[in-house]
């Protein structure tokens, strides 16, 4: 009998264990989502900016440039 009360014990142990370890990733998940959505707002925003800044620059500059990276190429450093 007491055979299968050690059995039955280390089942009981070995689900507890896994529960935990089940509530542990859920957690973890729903972390990681926050942190997902967080950044897809933080990327929309700078993407958002960013166009708006070469649409801006764009109509103040007439050189050619239509880019910020073009714009920026296109610019010599102070140090020259």
């Amino acid at each position: 009998m007491t055979e299968k009360n050690d059995h039955i014990e280390r089942l009981e142990m070995l689900i507890a264990h896994q529960d935990q370890q089940i509530n542990d990733l859920s957690d973890m998940t729903a972390a990681q989502w926050k942190e997902i959505d967080l950044l897809k707002h933080q990327v929309h925003f700078l993407l958002t900016r960013a166009k708006d800044m070469e649409q801006n620059s764009g109509e103040s500059k007439g050189d050619g440039a239509k880019t910020i990276t073009e714009m920026a190429a296109a610019e010599k450093p102070p140090h020259y």
